[in-house]
């Protein structure tokens, strides 16, 4: 990997979409075709900006006061690696759990690759159980951060 003279505008990205609510921003930074990565290698959970802004739209339904703080960034040539702690009020469903009105407060860890200036693949891991447990979902087990 070589190093990019032009470092990928990560907190302006965050700022722009997640902490503005703006489904719509995500085609300044996102290539048209981006893959969004499931837990489960060499398997896409879904692909281009319609995915991406429907998957953005579906929490700030959830949560609509949601709020994103950036941890830590690295970024390595084609590479960026993000923490970010997300935090919002539960008050609409979300992976299939009803409103609550319970706070909740997770890390998301995300790889990105860059091209062109342009996101083209995320592997997003956020810890749902702990964001079960928080917001009182039915059947949480208890084990917040455990390794599954």
């Amino acid at each position: 990997m070589r190093s990019s003279s032009n470092p990928f505008p990560y907190a302006r990205y965050n700022d722009d979409v997640w902490n503005s609510h703006s489904p719509d921003a995500l085609g300044e930074y996102f290539a048209p075709d981006a893959r969004v990565h499931s837990m489960t290698p060499g398997n896409v959970a879904g692909a281009g900006l319609d995915y991406l802004k429907g998957r953005a739209q579906s929490l700030f339904n959830a949560f609509p006061d949601v709020k994103f703080v950036i941890e830590a960034v690295v970024q390595q040539g084609d590479r960026l690696a993000a923490r970010v702690t997300l935090e919002g009020t539960h008050q609409g469903e979300f992976a299939g759990i009803p409103a609550t009105g319970k706070r909740m407060k997770v890390y998301d860890f995300a790889m990105y690759r860059i091209v062109g200036g342009k996101i083209t693949d995320v592997w997003s891991l956020v810890d749902m159980q702990a964001l079960r447990d928080q917001v009182g979902a039915s059947g949480s087990a208890g084990r917040s951060g455990a390794f599954r």
